[in-house]
């Protein structure tokens, strides 16, 4: 299984986390503009269900690991028929609440915007993100009561692409986090290619056997040919009968909770993005 390349920097005397918002990810260059790139990663231990931040250079004696959740009227990064889902990697800058008339605390231009929730809309704060030149936004919890304070809202309505940049919501803690401390974030969408690329890592470290991997990616081939034909229905039964698959596995004591937990998280993904409105528009 491959691992993430490990980078330091230091930042004003201040020790820079490289972070990884993943779904599956790879290392890519940043260059100060929206970087998409091809290829695919998939750790199992970490999952790919939404999306986790993890950070590869650690903050004190603890490693960094989020969870999000995607927008549903931003810009898809789900790569729900991808077969190499698209990396976009940029450095987060806190621009505060981020509503129209609010002065903005820093410049997001070429950058992901990092905004407090409140007073508006997500569609609002994040357009204006857009508009600002932002080529991603991650909006964090506004509040620090619990149990709220880090739940994971759906960030709607569904209406995919009606902001063309990606967009993802995070909870207080994590947003907190994310603005005390100068870090790039890489962020790669579950695709059938990531599903594949994680049933080939579960069978490398013996966890899986050659029959068990095979019938799995077998299942996620036809599902990725199904539904590049148009054939949603078929698709998704196929995904049904590959998340029973690894249900199965998981109730065997084959699967640890955490590799199934990935995989299935992962797979309910696509399965979102293979019904409507994902499949009435090019997102």
């Amino acid at each position: 299984m491959r691992n993430l390349v490990t980078s330091k920097f230091s930042t004003n005397g201040c020790r820079r986390m490289l972070v990884a918002l993943l779904l599956a990810g790879v290392a890519i260059p940043l260059l100060g503009v929206a970087a998409y790139a091809q290829g695919s990663y998939f750790d199992p231990s970490l999952g790919v269900g939404d999306s986790i931040v993890r950070s590869d250079v650690f903050v004190g004696d603890k490693q960094g690991r989020i969870t999000a959740t995607e927008g549903l009227f931003t810009r898809q990064l789900s790569g729900w028929l991808s077969g190499d889902a698209e990396v976009l990697m940029g450095e987060v800058v806190h621009v505060g609440r981020g509503c129209i008339g609010d002065t903005y605390l820093s410049n997001p231009a070429g950058k992901i915007a990092l905004i407090r929730r409140g007073f508006c809309t997500f569609v609002e704060k994040i357009t204006r993100a857009f508009n600002s030149g932002a080529i991603g936004a991650i909006v964090y919890n506004n509040t620090t009561s619990v149990p709220c304070c880090d739940a994971l809202v759906r960030m709607g309505p569904a209406n995919p692409g009606q902001v063309p940049i990606p967009g993802f919501f995070v909870g207080n803690s994590s947003g907190v986090t994310l603005s005390a401390t100068p870090v790039t974030v890489k962020i790669q969408a579950a695709s059938f290619r990531a599903l594949k690329d994680g049933v080939t890592a579960l069978l490398q470290s013996g966890i899986l056997n050659r029959q068990q991997a095979g019938s799995l990616k077998d299942k996620l081939s036809a599902a990725e040919k199904a539904a590049s034909g148009g054939d949603f229905a078929t698709a998704l039964s196929l995904i049904s009968q590959f998340q029973a698959e690894i249900l199965s596995l998981r109730n065997a004591g084959v699967l640890p909770l955490s590799d199934w937990q990935g995989l299935n998280d992962a797979a309910n993904i696509i399965a979102e993005r293979l019904q409507p409105p994902f499949t009435d528009s090019s997102v």
